[in-house]
């Protein structure tokens, strides 16, 4: 699974925390479309996309996630990666709406969780037909999935929609970790390598960690030969008691640290290579 190239992704806002965890978290449109500008000027191929209201809660308000989408294809070549997470409170319905746009890739959450946040519990609805649902429209409009998994049953629940026929390789994969959920693995190397080996061949694989595991955790995966997200949605901090200031400076940190270990980072164009999609001049355009 070596390669010399890395692909990284930004995750920019994510659907969990908010301008109280860091006031540099990008919430409205223009901010969110700012930051993943810089974050690509730093080096990342991919940037994943969540969206809020004016009050800063998730949502998938057409209106609001086109604004943000066009906005990012104006001024960039990278890849868009929409959410179909979403956020914590938002319905299937709503959920599955950021599809409507028709990115390159969409995330696939490939199982249920319950989110502990400050001592309340938020089950993540991610039931087998509603996965089957989700891969299915995907499938329709020629969106790319991005396996979302976070345990080892969600690594066989992919393979088990894989044989299905309803994902095309090679297989996107994205190994969540350090989550604050019930069901989640937590971020260690060990976790990460058990997670790997299970992996079905022709996957391109990446990680993410949550809070202080991001930069152990991605570096070990760089090490490894995987490729990594990093970002506020995963990590607020830059190092320990020390807020990030901005996507693009954990962006540059992931781009020194690939080529420490004699990797460099993929191009939009060489990351559409790798996971199987057109090159941009056959992208949807608006």
């Amino acid at each position: 699974m070596t390669r010399p190239k890395v692909i990284i992704t930004c995750a920019l806002t994510g659907g969990v925390h908010g301008k109280d965890a860091n006031p540099n978290l990008p919430e409205q449109p223009d901010e969110i479309i700012e930051q993943g500008i810089a974050a690509w000027r730093a080096g990342a191929a991919v940037l994943h996309c969540h969206a809020r209201d004016p009050k800063g809660e998730p949502t998938t308000d057409p209106a609001i996630f086109s604004r943000i989408y066009k906005g990012l294809l104006a001024e960039t070549d990278a890849i868009i990666n929409l959410t179909t997470g979403g956020g914590l409170g938002l319905s299937i319905e709503e959920r599955i709406r950021s599809t409507e746009l028709v990115p390159e890739i969409c995330t696939l959450n490939m199982g249920l969780l319950d989110f502990i946040l400050r001592g309340e519990e938020f089950f993540f609805s991610n039931h087998r037909s509603e996965i089957t649902w989700f891969v299915k429209t995907m499938r329709e409009k020629g969106i790319k999935p991005e396996l979302e998994c976070y345990n080892i049953a969600m690594i066989e629940e992919s393979i088990r929609l894989i044989d299905s026929g309803l994902v095309d390789p090679p297989y996107l994969f994205n190994l969540v970790l350090n989550t604050p959920t019930l069901g989640g693995l937590s971020g260690t190397p060990l976790n990460v390598f058990d997670m790997v080996k299970r992996l079905p061949e022709n996957s391109v694989v990446s990680v993410s960690s949550m809070g202080n595991t991001q930069l152990p955790i991605t570096t070990i995966g760089m090490a490894m030969g995987l490729h990594v997200r990093v970002g506020l949605e995963d990590n607020v901090h830059y190092a320990a008691k020390e807020l990030a200031v901005s996507n693009a400076q954990l962006v540059e940190r992931a781009v020194r640290l690939a080529k420490e270990l004699q990797l460099d980072p993929a191009t939009p164009d060489e990351t559409r290579d790798f996971v199987g999609l057109p090159r941009d001049s056959e992208r949807r355009l608006f």
